[in-house]
């Protein structure tokens, strides 16, 4: 069961991949579904969730196009929510589709990668990885973008 239903409503979802994002308005449809995507938020289940991915990614940073684990985490969430996808894109780049597949859609996009440089903080999440971290927020996108897939 999918928290979100509208037809003629097409999501793409996009991880390391470039994309353009067409607009569309229809207040009643907008109104619907930020009441929803707003309902499911609160709820303590997806808070958690993406907490526990954040920090996942976090803890285990990826340069750009060595997101090999990343990538393999975002498509296990993927899979767990149902959503088919088109893996690699530019090495380790995931494209999520929800929806018909017809017009109207929307597309949104993260970027995966971490940077060169070593996380000083001492806190219980910190990189794992010598030398790299996520100091540019990619762990926080790849989780919101998760976060606004509908959950099953």
């Amino acid at each position: 069961m999918r928290y979100f239903k509208f037809k003629g409503f097409h999501l793409l979802i996009f991880f390391h991949v470039l994309a353009a994002t067409p607009v569309f308005s229809s207040s009643d449809f907008s109104n619907q579904l930020s009441t929803n995507f707003l309902d499911i938020a609160k709820k303590a289940e997806v808070f958690d969730w993406m907490v526990k991915i954040r920090r996942k990614i976090h803890e285990n940073p990826e340069l750009g196009y060595q997101e090999f684990e990343t990538s393999k985490l975002i498509r296990e969430e993927l899979d767990k929510l149902g959503i088919p996808y088109k893996h690699p894109v530019a090495v380790t780049g995931v494209i999520g589709f929800i929806g018909t597949g017809t017009s109207p859609f929307v597309a949104i996009r993260a970027d995966m990668d971490a940077l060169p440089i070593q996380e000083l903080v001492e806190w219980e999440h910190k990189s794992k990885v010598p030398g790299k971290m996520h100091a540019c927020g990619h762990d926080a996108h790849v989780t919101m973008l998760l976060g606004a897939s509908p959950n099953q």
